[in-house]
């Protein structure tokens, strides 16, 4: 870095003129499904919430990848709370191996979408921050046209919890 760059970073900074970084979403999902436990971190950029403080719509994107940083399995749990009570959930999961899909799960609300439950336990508002608990409860399984349809005849149950600091989207 140049004098002359150092000086102009250093007046933007003390004037207030440089733009703050964008803050990020936080948080993780931990599920066991079909028995085995996944603790699956958040994606920040992709995970956020909206509608206002008394109807928020919550949207949560999380990513493993294995141990040589490869074929994530890929989660996101979506789902409305008017008046803070969980509606409208669901759920998909896809695992990659060696860059091809293998494996695509959908959840929903509905007891033939795998009656996929959401609890809070606890939730925070602080500006355009929202913090938040809970755990959900269902049933995955299968779909040929991405969850509008589910086939729960080898149905693989999961359960979990998440804690999450969510961004609100702009």
């Amino acid at each position: 870095m140049s004098l002359k760059t150092a000086t102009l970073s250093a007046t933007l900074v003390t004037f207030g003129f440089a733009a703050p970084a964008p803050a990020q979403s936080t948080g993780e999902l931990i599920l066991a499904i079909a028995g085995e436990e996944q603790i699956i971190p958040l994606w920040g950029q992709q995970s956020d919430w909206s509608g206002g403080e008394s109807w928020p719509s919550v949207s949560l994107y999380a990513r493993a990848f294995n141990d040589d940083g490869e074929d994530p399995l890929v989660v996101t749990l979506g789902f409305d709370a008017a008046g803070w009570k969980p509606s409208l959930a669901e759920m998909r999961l896809s695992r990659y191996e060696d860059g091809e899909v293998v494996l695509r799960l959908f959840a929903g609300e509905d007891g033939e979408d795998g009656a996929l439950s959401v609890t809070l336990d606890s939730h925070e508002v602080d500006g355009t921050v929202l913090s938040l608990t809970g755990s959900l409860e269902g049933t995955l399984g299968t779909s040929e046209n991405l969850g509008r349809d589910i086939d729960l005849s080898d149905g693989v149950p999961v359960k979990g919890t998440f804690a999450a600091t969510l961004e609100e989207l702009e």
